[in-house]
């Protein structure tokens, strides 16, 4: 009974989470693809190109190991004649959610350095700097996972078929695993709060003097982006976490075959296909510049009536960019002069 509850599970739902890291994917590419109609350059900028770039790289890893690894050899009856593929996979899964939260925490230390020093901040974090930091964090999670896939005896990569993952299912090495990412999740929200802290004080400071809320309420909208970029990924990503350390070796759902079990690891996916989804959305109307490449430039050409910078019932949407300025930026086209500054907002 069990057994045909989880064909049915696998047979529905994997070929629907695969449909949905497909449009992730796209969407997360049409925001990259944002830079190149972008001339300007800022940290800030590099930063969330690149955590697109990676959740569309999550996307593509999580659809093809849905397939590898649970449809065909599930639905389709098709056993794995090695486990190297998989298991590779599975390096580049957890090394993908690695790179994210690396990601998190590097924007979370642009966006406190912009707040706390506005004016020389860009030489304390040159392009340059953003460009070696950004290698590092997509190169190391996944080459330091498979070097440590392929340092055990006669399992892992020093297997012919890669058969024998005991070192994977350490309860050790996932708690590692676990504690990197919470001590990552705990230095994010502190950046944030001393955010949050500096912000307060500047407006404090300049309230008596300049009214109008300007740039204390950018800096708040900045800080109330980061953290709803942050949130998708602590509900995308957190439940996979604690299930990761849960099926871990002698903790209570290790090697567990129950539909309960599969019913819960199909909304663990759910949720990081959510996150995934919802990022680009918040990325393309939080984000000037991607704001205005997706609504100027790509969605009036596929529906010109509505979408054209022209028409004249779209002043709403420019009313809304215009209340979207990036704190000290002028009036210029955000994505025509190189030499402004773009915050998130």
């Amino acid at each position: 009974m069990d057994h045909t509850i989880k064909y049915f599970l696998y047979e529905i739902c994997i070929p629907t989470i695969i449909i949905f890291c497909v449009i992730a994917a796209g969407l997360n590419i049409m925001v990259f693809i944002s830079r190149g109609y972008c001339k300007m350059k800022s940290a800030s900028l590099e930063l969330t190109y690149s955590l697109a770039l990676s959740d569309t790289w999550t996307s593509i890893v999580i659809g093809v190991s849905l397939f590898w690894n649970s449809y065909k050899p599930v639905v389709l009856q098709i056993p794995h004649q090695s486990f190297c593929f998989p298991l590779t996979l599975e390096a580049f899964r957890t090394g993908g959610l690695l790179t994210g939260i690396f990601h998190l925490v590097a924007l979370a230390f642009t966006h406190y350095m912009t707040i706390k020093r506005p004016f020389d901040h860009q030489k304390v974090l040159p392009i340059r700097t953003i460009h070696i930091m950004m290698l590092f964090m997509w190169a190391t999670p996944p080459l330091a996972l498979m070097i440590y896939f392929a340092s055990w005896k006669g399992q892992g990569y020093q297997n012919e078929k890669c058969m024998g993952i005991a070192f994977y299912e350490n309860f050790f090495f996932r708690a590692a695993i676990s504690l990197i990412i919470i001590i990552l999740i705990i230095t994010t929200t502190i950046f944030y709060i001393k955010m949050l802290q500096k912000i307060t004080e500047v407006r404090n400071k300049t309230a008596a003097n300049n009214p109008a809320p300007g740039a204390s309420a950018r800096g708040r909208r900045t800080v109330i982006t980061a953290v709803l970029i942050f949130g998708t990924f602590l509900i995308g990503w957190m439940p996979a976490s604690i299930m990761y350390i849960l099926t871990a070796d002698d903790m209570p759902l290790y090697k567990k075959q129950s539909v309960y079990i599969t019913v819960l690891s199909i909304v663990v996916l759910v949720n990081i296909m959510g996150k995934t989804l919802t990022n680009p959305i918040i990325y393309a109307t939080r984000i000037p510049e991607i704001h205005q490449f997706v609504f100027q430039k790509l969605l009036w050409r596929l529906i010109p009536g509505k979408w054209s910078p022209n028409n004249a019932n779209n002043a709403s949407s420019l009313r809304r960019q215009s209340e979207m300025e990036p704190l000290r930026m002028t009036a210029a086209p955000r994505c025509s002069n190189p030499n402004t500054h773009s915050v998130m907002l």
